[in-house]
């Protein structure tokens, strides 16, 4: 008699994580972060952490469709909670340069400029930590001439959405918007483009705060900082922002 090899049944996977995620920073003393209207469009409920298994619940404040910026606020409710305090602690928030002492630049990105990406690109695929990405500015205007926008060669993939974008002295120049669509933009051109990514300036962030009732000054740091100096003011500042569908 033929005994059939025993097959063993596959491990259970892990469920997913409940719904998407992009990148956001923190503009205000402890509660407002900034990220895309798309990474928080149509959540049930929207989280921030230092990784998809360290967050607390926001509040989706206002948006704006157009220029693609959400401002989102710790929850009051969760405030005093012991995750929240944790958050702030691990995250440094004392440290880092916000609203209140300035946190963008006045003058427009220029042509050339370096400027520092950071993010949670594909949120927990590759690990949960932040990710920095170093480039330089393509163009000062966006898809279609966009003025509100500007083009960079910073390596920006799906996750980074919503991250700030800072130049060499550590103030904010910009928000990641997206990545070109190469799939599309080759079938019109014939042709893959590298390497073509796009920020929102700071100046319509600004705006877009303001309008938010969240008046902010602008930053006046002016001494150059090496990658790593620049990293450590990113890590402090910036979140993975989690939509739950």
């Amino acid at each position: 008699q033929t005994i059939s090899p025993t097959i063993p049944s596959p491990k259970p996977s892990l469920p997913p994580e409940s719904g998407s995620t992009g990148s956001g920073f923190f503009v205000s003393k402890l509660d407002h972060i900034i990220t895309n209207e798309h990474v928080v469009r149509n959540c049930s409920r929207i989280t921030v952490g230092d990784s998809a298994k360290k967050k607390v619940t926001v509040t989706l404040i206002e948006t704006d469709k157009r220029n693609d910026l959400a401002l989102l606020k710790i929850s009051s409710s969760q405030m005093a909670s012991a995750e929240t305090k944790f958050l702030i602690r691990k995250l440094g928030i004392k440290v880092v340069p916000l609203a209140t002492d300035g946190l963008m630049r006045s003058e427009d990105v220029e042509l050339g400029e370096r400027v520092l990406v950071a993010g949670y690109p594909y949120g927990e695929i590759f690990s949960n930590t932040i990710k920095v990405t170093g480039g330089m500015v393509s163009a000062n205007r966006g898809l279609g001439d966009d003025t509100g926008q500007f083009q960079m060669d910073a390596a920006v993939q799906p996750g980074s959405s919503g991250g700030p974008i800072y130049d060499e002295n550590g103030n904010i120049v910009g928000v990641v918007v997206s990545q070109l669509n190469k799939m599309k933009f080759a079938k019109v051109t014939g042709s893959i483009p590298e390497n073509v990514n796009f920020g929102i300036k700071a100046s319509t962030v600004r705006q877009f705060l303001n309008a938010s009732g969240l008046t902010t000054k602008w930053s006046k740091r002016s001494k150059s900082m090496s990658t790593r100096e620049l990293a450590k003011i990113a890590k402090n500042q910036t979140v993975m922002v989690v939509c739950h569908q």
